[in-house]
């Protein structure tokens, strides 16, 4: 049995991937509630033997070091002069890792940031050409990544991502591609509704691609002017140093509003949509709808505080 499976982070508009076959399976660009990959994993007969990270996450949690403790399983990262991820192991260009019937192919695809790596997926009865390429946050449905994380070395950058384009695209127009996020993501400003897309598609359609010449590419991406959330720092430092498991908590308990009062939480957050707190609600409480908490919290809440 072979499978792939898609799982969304709903929010943040992440995309991790489990894949499988002959009784292993891999998991690409882990979230931090890990038990998913587990589950299905389990139902579908597999073992968890490798976790492959794209890159280094800005804007979620990696739950690739606590999926490791849970499985077992290696975890990949790219390679990083500045400062290497402690829970993982080097994967350079042209390294293979073989699931069953299937074979993941290391490509080094740096721009977005330095330590990027997309994972180009064979199948080994078909070996010639990649059945699919997981593409992290080089390239999307409509848009590729990002380039402002390192602005002295704005035009150095886009053209590393560029020639990193040039080799996922050399992987052949049949080839099925798997980012790691879709739209609404900050990722990235122009991403297509769609969450499924081949790079011969990509190669006609997607805007960022028309742009053949390498200079103008850079222009463009030098010019571009993204925002970048508060916590972005914080996210890399816990993806440089792997963050912990979340809490276990089946259900909220209920409050009564003195002890609301005297709880000591830093913020008080009202998860009702907006017109049910404009209604009314308590004093002091901020407006965050529960849909918009992975994708906002961390613009209000800070490292260390408590919420209620």
């Amino acid at each position: 049995m072979m499978l792939l499976e898609k799982i969304k982070t709903l929010g943040l508009s992440h995309l991790s991937y489990l894949v499988g076959s002959g009784g292993q399976a891999a998991v690409i660009d882990p979230r931090r509630d890990c038990a998913i990959y587990v589950e299905k994993a389990r139902a579908a007969g597999l073992r968890i033997t490798h976790i492959f990270e794209t890159h280094r996450n800005e804007d979620l949690v990696s739950g690739a070091p606590i999926l490791a403790e849970m499985t077992g399983a290696t975890v990949l990262h790219g390679p990083n002069s500045e400062r290497p991820v402690v829970y993982a192991k080097t994967a350079r260009n042209g390294d293979c890792f073989t699931i069953g019937q299937l074979e993941i192919r290391v490509l080094e695809t740096p721009g977005h940031t330095d330590d990027h790596l997309a994972y180009a997926l064979f199948d080994t009865a078909y070996p010639e050409k990649a059945v699919g390429v997981f593409t992290g946050d080089a390239l999307f449905v409509g848009d590729v990544g990002r380039t402002d994380f390192y602005p002295d070395r704005r035009e150095e950058v886009a053209g590393l991502l560029y020639d990193s384009l040039q080799d996922i695209l050399a992987l052949g127009d049949q080839a099925i591609i798997y980012p790691a996020h879709g739209a609404g993501s900050v990722c990235g400003s122009g991403m297509a509704e769609r969450e499924f897309s081949t790079v011969g598609h990509e190669r006609l359609n997607n805007p960022r691609l028309q742009i053949t010449d390498r200079d103008d590419f850079i222009d463009f991406k030098v010019s571009e002017n993204h925002y970048q959330p508060p916590y972005f720092r914080l996210m890399e430092r816990l993806n440089m140093e792997g963050g912990e498991a979340p809490p276990v908590v089946m259900r909220p308990r209920n409050l009564s509003l003195d002890q609301l009062n005297s709880c000591g939480a830093d913020h008080l957050i009202d998860i009702r949509e907006p017109m049910a707190y404009a209604s009314g609600h308590l004093h002091g409480s901020m407006s965050l709808p529960v849909n918009m908490l992975p994708a906002f919290a961390g613009w209000f809440i800070e490292e260390g505080q408590s919420l209620a």
